[in-house]
């Protein structure tokens, strides 16, 4: 888990990165950095040379350009320029915290909703897209979900958007109902 000074790093990292991007680079460059953020959290030794003060900055930037070679090279100048400041700054540890800010940003720009839907069975490809029709026209927004399911749910659905919650479950409706007969 990032510290508050990280947050507060990548925020305005991420805002200076979105402000300068181009639209039609958004999504490029939010998949580098979420692949980045990544290969940061699976690969020990790549956080270890970037955290490490006895590692040199060109050590440490020759990494980092290898690294996003593997990944096909950088996505726009300015991701390049963003990364490698924070390279330069020792502040490589900022990188998760800063894909999640900028992805933020992105689905603020592009007015998507990011749902969390939870069915009580798998059920078709088609009634999914069905249901994310209904959710982007009632939601006024392109809307992105994940989709789970949780058999406990016995029927019917819950939705998540951000702190809020939408139980539409028959489990859910028994537990309103059982709370109200308590009373």
């Amino acid at each position: 888990m990032s510290s508050g000074r990280e947050q507060r790093v990548a925020k305005r990292y991420a805002k200076a990165l979105f402000d300068v991007c181009a639209p039609a680079d958004l999504d490029r460059v939010e998949a580098q950095l979420n692949d980045l953020a990544s290969i940061w959290g699976a690969s020990k030794d790549f956080r270890e040379s970037m955290n490490n003060p006895r590692v040199s900055e060109s050590s440490r930037l020759a990494v980092m350009v290898a690294v996003v070679e593997s990944l096909g090279g950088w996505a726009t100048e300015p991701l390049k320029r963003t990364i490698t400041m924070l390279v330069t700054l020792r502040k490589g540890a900022v990188l998760p915290a800063l894909s999640e800010v900028f992805a933020h940003f992105v689905s603020e720009y592009k007015k998507s909703l990011l749902l969390e839907v939870t069915l009580a069975q798998p059920t078709s490809e088609a009634a999914i897209a069905e249901l994310q029709k209904k959710l982007s026209s009632s939601l006024g927004g392109e809307v992105k979900m994940t989709v789970k399911t949780d058999p406990s749910l016995i029927g019917g659905l819950t939705v998540r958007l951000g702190d809020s919650f939408l139980d539409r479950s028959v489990a859910g409706t028994l537990q309103r109902v059982a709370t109200q007969l308590v009373r």
